[in-house]
């Protein structure tokens, strides 16, 4: 659904919610209304990851997260996870655990790495150390509700729900390789810091606990053992592309990758191609791979190329623009005479309109069930003669089409900012392909370095522009 909480149908043919969070185009953004089109791609490449499953040492940690607040769950008298409101509940008890992993990793002394919420859970462990207990981990109401989203079970979610072996399908209930990926977590902990069943078998009166689940952990339930130092934490940033220990990958790898596995035959191809320096050419090595049309049709992949070097340009145009109009001295609302002087927003255009060009002459076009969109807008700017036109039927396309909030909108000849200037540069229409190139080297499935570089390859112009 587009709003409220995505529902599933299980194999017995009845429903269940999934997480109530808000709309996707608000959530993700999708400034050209290209989303759609990456997705299908996704799909096809990358079945059952997100482009935010970057760290596979987060699926064994929230494998022991879902554990044992699954018994916190149910001692609290949690049955029924076909409805909103019992996902609701469920959440609550998994929620702490996700942010005492991060509390773990920040008071070893480990600041990067995939760890959402970090500037909330510092602030917390100071204030901790104070004496000032924050059962929200210093988030607003808002915030710590949103988690649920933003958080670390958010950016893996669909995996849970989607590999074999990690749930029964519902995204909480584990299935057998989870349950020893948590095993395996536990038993690297300190023996202060392991979990046991026992604990929670001690006469607590669980109704009092409800709605006090970040209390409950704190307090009782691993009280000040998530202190402890030891045991596996997320991966580093300089680690990300190491491969994991031995009895993990045993784990991870058979359930991410199983031979045979469009995940796997995509993750060869990318690692095949040693000849590739950037994104593009990686599209093109996975649209021509003989491996891969085994199992995809190749009329399915064959417009990929020519739609991610269009979409790539529509962002390069969309950032430049931003950043004229922010460095522009009239900051309420620059001309688009003004605006469309500029040399640099010119060859973004030029370049913009080539790759559009390329795309409307893509013979395969016809049979990629998103072209609509991206038709357009090329069709648009081919249309547009002037630097001001084409300004324009960008702008236009943006506020048309553009899902979640628009940066500006034109209006009477001035382009008129809609967001705060973060510095926050937005995202490249992606298909999942680097997420899946750093569980590959995770999990030792090949040497994945090559394609990781050209996937993170970057014009440094666009990495220092600030956009929404």
């Amino acid at each position: 659904t587009s709003y409220g909480a995505p529902k599933r149908m299980t194999e017995q043919g009845g429903w269940y919610f999934t997480a109530p969070w808000d709309p996707v185009t608000v959530r993700r953004g999708d400034a050209l209304g290209l989303r759609a089109g990456a997705d299908y791609f996704a799909e096809l490449l990358a079945p059952g990851l997100s482009n935010s499953t970057s760290d596979a040492r987060w699926i064994s940690i929230l494998s022991w997260c879902l554990k044992w607040s699954h018994v916190t769950w149910r001692n609290a008298g949690g049955i029924d996870l076909s409805r909103r409101e019992g996902q609701r509940e469920r959440y609550a008890w998994l929620r702490p655990l996700e942010l005492l992993w991060v509390a773990r990793t920040l008071v070893a002394g480990q600041t990067t790495g995939q760890l959402r919420g970090r500037r909330s859970v510092a602030r917390w462990i100071t204030a901790t150390e104070d004496g000032q207990l924050s059962p929200n981990f210093e988030m607003s109401a808002d915030q710590f509700r949103r988690y649920r989203q933003v958080g670390m079970y958010g950016a893996y979610r669909v995996v849970f729900r989607s590999v074999p072996g990690l749930t029964t399908g519902d995204g909480w209930t584990l299935a057998n390789t989870a349950h020893q990926l948590a095993n395996l977590v536990n038993e690297t902990l300190p023996q202060t810091a392991q979990l046991k069943q026992q604990r929670f078998e001690n006469g607590t009166k669980w109704s009092h606990w409800i709605g006090k689940e970040a209390r409950y952990w704190l307090e009782i339930g691993w009280q000040a053992e998530w202190k402890t130092i030891g045991g596996f934490l997320p991966t580093p940033d300089h680690a990300v592309r190491a491969l994991l220990p031995k009895k993990e990958c045993d784990l991870l790898a058979p359930s991410l990758f199983a031979a045979d596995s469009i995940r796997r035959m995509t993750a060869e191809v990318l690692a095949g191609a040693k000849t590739a320096k950037m994104h593009a050419e990686l599209c093109e090595a996975l649209a021509n791979s003989s491996m891969l049309a085994k199992k995809i049709a190749p009329v399915s992949l064959a417009s990929l190329p020519a739609f991610t070097r269009f979409a790539d340009a529509a962002m390069l145009a969309m950032r430049a623009l931003w950043r004229e109009v922010n460095h522009d001295d009239n900051r309420q609302a620059p001309s688009v005479r003004k605006l469309a002087s500029s040399a640099d927003l010119q060859a973004r255009f030029s370049q913009l309109r080539d790759a559009g060009n390329a795309w409307l002459k893509t013979p395969s076009r016809s049979t990629f069930p998103h072209e609509q969109v991206a038709t357009q807008l090329a069709e648009a700017m081919r249309g547009a003669k002037t630097p001001s036109e084409q300004l324009r039927a960008l702008a236009r396309h943006h506020y048309e089409h553009g899902g979640g909030r628009r940066w500006f909108r034109e209006q009477a000849d001035t382009i008129i900012p809609l967001v705060a200037d973060t510095g926050i540069a937005a995202s490249d229409y992606r298909f999942r392909l680097r997420s899946l190139c750093l569980l590959a080297a995770q999990c030792g499935i090949a040497n994945m370095n090559n394609a990781i570089d050209a996937l993170e390859q970057q014009e440094t112009d666009d990495e220092e522009s600030n956009t929404p």
